[in-house]
């Protein structure tokens, strides 16, 4: 495997192959799949097993959030993490695609509140799932690990959003004394 053919493959056909996608001013937030088209997968999929192409889109979100922190503007306060949302196969050891989620602006102040207020005592089965794909590629010690559940009744299903928020962003956009779980 090569990088330039991970960024033929995937990189080059999704919206934030341009960065500013990151900083626009949306109303409310946003969510950016690292991977859009699941077949866009396969020629990682031939290479691995789907454990470690989930390892290597965490790491490639990783990677994208340092850019994202030196390419941001600093007066400008704005949330980001890694969000992982669809949870569909996890029994069957399907692939975790995660987003980078963009909260912008003065809204955003406050948000990891809310996040750490309605977050599960116990680690679910989602949470342990994303935790141990960053702890096995060492991202675990540099994020917090936060999870939002809620009913939606149009589609009458449970949305579960896993947060992974980088403990520098945790600080400067957060006031809470509230420490992150920790199965």
């Amino acid at each position: 495997m090569k990088l330039a053919e991970i960024y033929r493959k995937i990189i080059s056909e999704e919206p934030y192959k341009d960065m500013g996608v990151f900083f626009e001013s949306y109303e409310s937030f946003e969510e950016k799949p690292l991977v859009s088209r699941c077949k866009r997968l396969d020629f990682l999929k031939k290479e691995m097993s789907n454990d470690k192409v989930s390892e290597v889109l965490a790491g490639g979100a990783i990677f994208l959030m340092n850019l994202i922190k030196i390419m941001g503007e600093t007066d400008k306060c704005s949330f980001y993490a890694i969000t992982f949302t669809d949870f569909y196969g996890i029994d069957e050891r399907e692939v975790l695609v995660p987003n980078i989620f963009v909260y912008p602006g003065a809204a955003s102040v406050g948000f990891i509140d809310k996040i750490k207020e309605n977050s599960a005592i116990a680690a679910s089965k989602e949470m342990k799932e994303v935790m141990n794909k960053f702890h096995k590629i060492g991202g675990e010690a540099i994020f917090d690990f936060y999870e939002s559940r809620f009913s939606d009744s149009a589609c009458d299903e449970e949305i579960i959003r896993v947060f992974a928020v980088p403990k520098e962003v945790d600080t400067r956009v957060g006031n809470s004394s509230f420490r992150s779980l920790r199965p």
